[in-house]
């Protein structure tokens, strides 16, 4: 690749460092994955539900951890402020931003607190209170969710002999699959990779050096600074990982 098409896409790097690095780091993540685009992002979610004639919420937007709530007026506020019924510690979500709350016999709905970054629904701002429909997706501010609706229980028939004698072959067979005398290696186990894809961290930093002596003259050149305000550690790290996903893992 010539230096100013890498120059290109380091600048492009450069601003998403700068302004949003989440993104980069998924990005980045992502270009490990291969095809599998959305393996490694978690789906965030509330689920409204019915127990008992009770309403709660069920979600997974509390540091990651799926848990189910009860309120007793059947009203979760979100938003900045810990003491609300759903925290989320995000710079961009107003102390109290929104509200999700449970009308006997009319389903759940979404109140938005006059945030000062919004409150949308399926892509259209909210002004005021909104019914909720299963699917619906959710976005406050730019933290965005997906609302499931669970108002139907059934009770299923037991399961039959022939599907409790396949479940019991099945665990007998994954103990012998897992026990140490039945382990075997892969047939190319111990088979050395080619040396061409053999790169130490070592390789990266004497990458980002050269890059950064080659930028340097074009800045020189152009008399325009391409780095206006990112630091040489800054730098650095942001180049060794551009190098590092354009060579191959070992």
């Amino acid at each position: 690749m010539e230096i100013e098409q890498r120059l290109g896409l380091y600048q492009v790097f450069l601003k998403l460092y700068e302004y949003h690095r989440g993104l980069l780091d998924e990005i980045l993540q992502l270009e490990k994955t291969g095809h599998k685009t959305f393996s490694s992002r978690t789906i965030r979610f509330v689920t409204g539900i019915i127990q008992s004639q009770r309403p709660c919420l069920m979600t997974n937007l509390v540091e990651g951890k799926t848990q189910t709530l009860f309120q007793p007026q059947g009203i979760w506020t979100i938003g900045r402020d810990r003491q609300l019924a759903i925290s989320i510690p995000d710079p961009h979500l107003s102390r109290h931003h929104a509200a999700i709350y449970y009308l006997s016999n009319k389903g759940y709905y979404l109140v938005d607190f006059k945030s000062t970054n919004g409150t949308y629904v399926n892509g259209e701002p909210v002004h005021g209170h909104i019914s909720l429909k299963d699917g619906d997706c959710i976005r406050l501010s730019t933290l965005a969710f997906y609302f499931f609706l669970c108002n139907d229980t059934q009770k299923l028939n037991p399961a039959s002999p022939e599907i409790i004698a396949k479940l019991k072959a099945s665990k007998a067979s994954s103990s012998v699959e897992a026990s140490p005398s039945s382990k075997r290696k892969a047939p190319d186990e111990d088979l050395e990779l080619p040396a061409k894809v053999k790169v130490s961290e070592g390789d990266y930093h004497k990458g980002t050096s050269k890059f950064l002596q080659e930028l340097s003259k074009l800045e020189e050149l152009s008399g325009e600074p391409a780095l206006p305000k990112l630091n040489s550690h800054q730098r650095a790290e942001i180049l060794d990982r551009f190098f590092s996903r354009q060579i191959p893992n070992p």
